[in-house]
């Protein structure tokens, strides 16, 4: 296996800075107690000194607040709300957060490494411009092995696994969130309900400067895998296209939103002809061209330099490649202490 390693411009003398942050960890539930309650006990085994667990639920109505009050009690924060739509319930639970670090799951992800947050908090110190780091989400049965269809990031599956590399994509069931990238760019587009709304986060936070961090010593199990579901009839069909139209209206030039939706408006016109959903395919382009004036209204094409960033991360940006450009030294990500009193030393 590959030991996944970083990279620092000088001598490593950067350390672990206030161990003692609290870490808020928001999961989102609808309708699956028996996933939440094995999600919520992952999460509360994790090994960090200071953690609240918050669980937004998103209207459920099979006894998922009744489980969690009669199980956990008062150790996890509870916020129920009346409507399903995972961009605003992720948000609330974002906006309720109080640690400087937010770990964002849901409800069917299970943290399978105790250690995860402590490895998550010496890659934030190694790289103080990245805004999130992406997970490697796995199977129970082997969550070192990342699931295909959690898999669009800009490296191959095969190559990118067990590295380390900037993305413009990571996977909203399991990210961990620097509180002040989500404060400065507002979070997920609510108007984009569900599916997609990664996508858009992630190309604003790559306009305002941030990285993007897929980190392969990250790594969670999906607890019900759910295949492609473009080979199905479901709504996220129609989310999906309907979301990847807005995004080119929101954040792609008219010389580059030709290409990227003709093939995807070809692959969903294949999909939906043979698995049975063209009416959802009709409405989606309906709905996604001619946007509402809240999606409109924030029309802001990336300018050049962000294409520029994002080619070069679709080329496959290493950090390790890049410190031996510069002549710095690799290192493996450090053991982090176990208690927030010991000392990091080199």
């Amino acid at each position: 296996m590959t030991t996944t390693t970083s990279y620092r411009p000088e001598r490593c003398q950067d350390q672990i800075r206030q161990l003692n942050d609290m870490v808020s960890i928001v999961i989102l539930n609808y309708n699956n107690k028996d996933f939440l309650r094995k999600s919520i006990t992952s999460a509360l085994e994790l090994d960090w000194p200071e953690l609240e667990v918050i669980v937004v639920d998103n209207a459920s109505s099979d006894g998922s607040h009744e489980m969690i009050e009669s199980e956990f009690g008062n150790r996890i924060r509870l916020i129920r709300r009346q409507d399903n739509s995972a961009a605003a319930g992720r948000n609330e639970g974002f906006n309720t957060a109080v640690g400087n670090y937010v770990l964002s799951i849901d409800n069917d992800i299970v943290l399978t490494d105790r250690m995860v947050v402590r490895k998550a908090m010496s890659l934030f110190t190694q790289f103080p411009t990245v805004a999130l780091l992406a997970f490697k989400v796995g199977s129970v049965e082997n969550p070192e092995e990342p699931l295909p269809e959690h898999w669009w990031y800009p490296v191959p599956m095969v190559r990118g696994k067990d590295q380390l590399f900037f993305t413009d994509f990571f996977s909203e069931g399991a990210v961990f969130f620097r509180s002040e990238a989500i404060k400065a760019s507002g979070g997920y587009d609510e108007m984009f309900c569900q599916y997609y709304e990664g996508n858009d986060l992630a190309l604003r936070l790559t306009r305002d400067g941030y990285d993007l961090l897929y980190c392969s010593s990250l790594s969670c199990a999906e607890l019900r895998i759910r295949g492609f579901l473009g080979r199905s009839r479901n709504r996220v069909n129609y989310l999906s296209l309907r979301n990847k139209i807005w995004t080119a209206w929101k954040h792609y030039p008219l010389k580059r939103a030709c290409p990227y939706l003709l093939g995807r408006i070809a692959v969903s016109a294949f999909r939906s002809a043979r698995f049975g959903w063209f009416d959802l395919f009709v409405t989606a382009l309906r709905d996604g061209f001619l946007a509402p004036y809240a999606i409109r209204v924030q029309r802001q094409p990336l300018n050049k330099e962000t294409w520029a960033k994002i080619r070069d991360i679709h080329k496959g940006k290493f950090p390790e490649a890049i410190a031996r450009k510069r002549g710095a030294t690799c290192v493996p990500v450090p053991r982090v202490p176990r208690t927030s009193k010991e000392a990091v030393t080199d």
